[in-house]
């Protein structure tokens, strides 16, 4: 653990000098390091694609890892800033609770919450991660991606029995999944948890890729079947309000349905 410390205070030195590029000389100064220590640390952190190193004992510059990790959070702020508007006035609208969740490897993470108005209410908290197969946010992603990318999902993830509601059998998910496609909705009839329910719409980018999802999630007891079936089209129409402001146009969604 130390070793990892100081492989990390090196990058705290090299992220708060303010600087596009330093020398190992000035990170053993600043970090009061040896040079030995410090060269070993930078070694790690260029392999790991932190830092970079064009020339051989040149100075380092930053990582193209950092660059991304920058693109990936800026995209995120972007779509919650984006997103909340919306979100707000669909819950206001419907008095349910509405989630916002990205793709997260295998998972949907939950990014942004707005709560119900109403006494019995679920309470989804963000940074959750959701299984994408058994949920309506989950699914909402899922039925979007191509062939190759949907059988490595399904290679890697075992569909494990939730509730008695749930799908385990790839073929029969990958049916349902066809379904999801043609409504352009996902619902989630307590397949994760029993006595929970959400219908939820996927968000595309300005490529028209489906990168995130929206929907409302809420206890079984009043959000029945019939609800969910209701507030649908309001869910839907909510998701591509976010996804206009994003810079998607209606008719990549053509391009997406024949993958």
């Amino acid at each position: 653990m130390k070793s990892l410390h100081k492989v990390l205070d090196i990058l705290d030195v090299y992220l708060n000098s303010g600087n596009d590029s330093m020398r190992l000389s000035d990170l053993a100064e600043l970090s009061g390091l040896n040079k030995a220590m410090v060269n070993r640390a930078v070694k790690v952190l260029v392999q790991r694609g932190y830092l970079q190193q064009p020339e051989e004992r040149g100075k380092y510059y930053l990582g193209t890892k950092l660059v991304n990790f920058q693109k990936i959070i800026s995209r995120k702020r972007k779509l919650s800033q984006v997103a909340l508007p919306h979100m707000t006035k669909l819950a206001d609208k419907t008095r349910e609770c509405v989630i916002l969740t990205t793709l997260d490897q295998d998972t949907a993470i939950i990014t942004e919450v707005v709560e119900s108005k109403l006494l019995l209410r679920a309470a989804p908290v963000v940074g959750t991660k959701l299984p994408l197969y058994c949920t309506g946010v989950g699914k909402a992603i899922l039925a979007y991606m191509h062939e190759p990318e949907l059988e490595g999902y399904l290679n890697r993830v075992t569909l494990e029995q939730r509730t008695e509601n749930t799908i385990t059998s790839k073929e029969e998910l990958k049916h349902h999944l066809k379904n999801v496609l043609r409504e352009g909705v996902a619902y989630d009839d307590e397949e994760q948890y029993i006595g929970i329910r959400d219908v939820a719409a996927p968000i595309f980018n300005a490529d028209g890729r489906v990168f995130a999802s929206l929907g409302i999630v809420s206890p079984s007891l009043n959000f029945t079947r019939n609800k969910m079936r209701e507030v649908a089209p309001e869910v839907k129409q909510c998701a591509l309000n976010v996804s206009f402001d994003l810079g998607y146009q209606f008719q990549d969604a053509n391009k997406i349905e024949e993958k």
